[in-house]
């Protein structure tokens, strides 16, 4: 696994110019009928512009939640999503919908099973 350094970033910073997608405390969770599932808790992320990223992980260990936040389809519970400098983890439903019509781009998903390993799926965009 590569661990890249991320510049640091605190609440109420704005993201450097440079970083087009900026996850900060992310926290993403669920009511089940009455149980709290913690899908992401305090997920950081920079992405830099021109950068190639996977998000990899074994069966139910958040990949989806996150591409759905990434891509604007759902909103956090906690925590700050900034896309191309403009925070987008406050806005409404139609805003999203906006965001969504204007921005390109598109994301891959690859699911794997291979024997004696658990399941996994790699998410890709670009």
């Amino acid at each position: 696994m590569t661990s890249v350094e991320l510049t640091p970033f605190r609440t109420g910073d704005t993201p450097l110019p440079d970083v087009v997608i900026l996850t900060h405390k992310l926290t993403r969770d669920y009511d089940m009928g009455g149980e709290v599932v913690h899908a992401l808790r305090g997920v950081n992320i920079q992405i830099k512009r021109n950068e190639f990223v996977a998000v990899m992980g074994p069966s139910g260990s958040g990949k989806s939640t996150l591409m759905n936040l990434i891509g604007c389809l759902d909103t956090p519970t906690a925590g700050e999503y900034w896309l191309n400098s403009q925070k987008v983890s406050d806005l409404s439903d139609d805003e999203l919908a906006r965001i969504r019509t204007k921005r390109s781009g598109s994301c891959s998903r690859r699911s794997t099973c291979s024997p004696g390993r658990a399941p996994s799926t790699t998410w890709s965009c670009r």
